[in-house]
């Protein structure tokens, strides 16, 4: 057997107090860059992007609403408003007024996070707050009118997380037959 010179003896004794306690920091370090980058993200997330929780409606509602304009004197009926909060709007965007008219759920099951109703009388007022699911990423709103328009399509409206505000409520106004997004006050 060799036996272990000087030289070889200094060199393990090195490596044990010095390369050792080195690997061993260099790997903690690995985890704690990690960390360190996973709550910069979380940082930046919360700084850049808005985090809604509560999704804040407000439905205001003309005189006139959900009439027939076929009839001369047609009165104003309540009109059923229905939100949906969607992982994706492709099967929404498909769905024809009778499908969601009938059964929304069964409809965008897929897609479906959360639904609430209201209903929304003539001249009135209705404030929706409702728990935001951490997945949505479109807000769906359908207005259940008597004879909705088809071909303009104002019987329903898509929202994106950028069309909402954490703590203001956006105003959807329905009148006719129609809903609508109102703009947003600057």
């Amino acid at each position: 057997m060799l036996a272990m010179t000087s030289k070889n003896k200094r060199w393990a004794a090195w490596k044990n107090r010095v390369c050792i306690p080195a690997l061993v920091l260099l790997l903690s370090g690995c985890g704690l860059t990690q960390t360190v980058t996973d709550s910069t993200v979380s940082a930046t997330k919360s700084l850049f992007y808005k985090q809604i929780k509560v999704l804040h409606l407000d439905f205001t509602a003309r005189e006139a609403l959900n009439t027939d304009e076929h009839e001369a004197n047609s009165s104003s009926e309540p009109v059923m408003v229905r939100i949906y909060q969607l992982r994706d709007d492709k099967t929404f965007l498909k769905t024809v007024y009778q499908q969601l008219a009938s059964d929304g759920e069964a409809a965008l099951k897929d897609d479906l996070l959360a639904s609430r109703s209201v209903v929304v009388k003539p001249g009135g007022a209705v404030t929706l707050d409702m728990p935001m699911e951490k997945e949505t990423q479109f807000v769906a709103v359908v207005a259940l009118f008597r004879h909705p328009d088809m071909a303009k399509d104002h019987w329903r409206l898509i929202l994106t997380l950028d069309d909402l505000h954490p703590d203001k409520p956006r105003t959807l106004e329905l009148g006719n037959n129609s809903l609508t997004l109102r703009a947003e006050k600057k």
